[in-house]
């Protein structure tokens, strides 16, 4: 089965969250009024995409690494199963992971599932959503808006992920890998 997936140069992202905004705004997704909502104190908000940051080391030798991830469209996702109503889909020509909304009942059971917080519940229609992979992009050969606006060339997207290459190194916090194979490559090159 084909399987499209990501590359992340670890050393090249600069956490500016270009990434997050050009995703944000490719998707529309909520919220999409001001003022931003906030509930028991966090913002209710659906991010397909998102950049935290990781730092590593002691004083006096520190690092800072930013690291940018959205659904990994895994090559064994736990959030097919998950889904009660079958919503939750693994595409053959693809390997990108998708969310029927017609059919999804907002049990939010593919989010709990989910070892990288991926899917998102949106509070207005009630339902889950998550990274398509940008399939409309995808259909005219363009590539995902998150990776044309990349300023720092840290995030690829390839047609052809290779599951049973090495992943590299994923940042300190990252779920293990190991049951559900997350198409993702970390690298660390570029000027980290």
């Amino acid at each position: 089965m084909p399987q499209f997936g990501w590359h992340l140069d670890l050393g090249r992202c600069i956490g500016c969250h270009a990434c997050a905004v050009a995703c944000k705004a490719e998707n529309n997704t909520a919220p999409q009024v001001a003022p931003l909502a906030v509930r028991f104190g966090r913002a209710v908000a659906v991010n397909y995409r998102f950049v935290f940051e990781v730092g590593e080391g002691s004083y006096p030798n520190v690092r800072r690494t930013f690291v940018t991830l959205a659904c990994h469209h895994c090559a064994e996702p736990a959030c097919v199963p998950a889904c009660p109503v079958a919503a939750v889909t693994k595409s053959s020509e693809t390997g990108l992971v998708q969310i029927d909304q017609d059919r999804c009942v907002g049990c939010r059971r593919c989010g709990w599932a989910c070892p990288y917080g991926a899917p998102q519940f949106n509070e207005t229609t009630r339902r889950v959503e998550k990274c398509t992979g940008c399939v409309h992009r995808l259909a005219k050969d363009l590539a995902p808006a998150c990776v044309t606006t990349c300023p720092a060339r840290a995030l690829q997207f390839t047609r052809d992920f290779d599951a049973a290459a090495p992943r590299g190194v994923p940042p300190k916090g990252f779920a293990s890998p190991a049951s559900t194979l997350p198409s993702i490559r970390f690298l660390r090159s570029g000027n980290g």
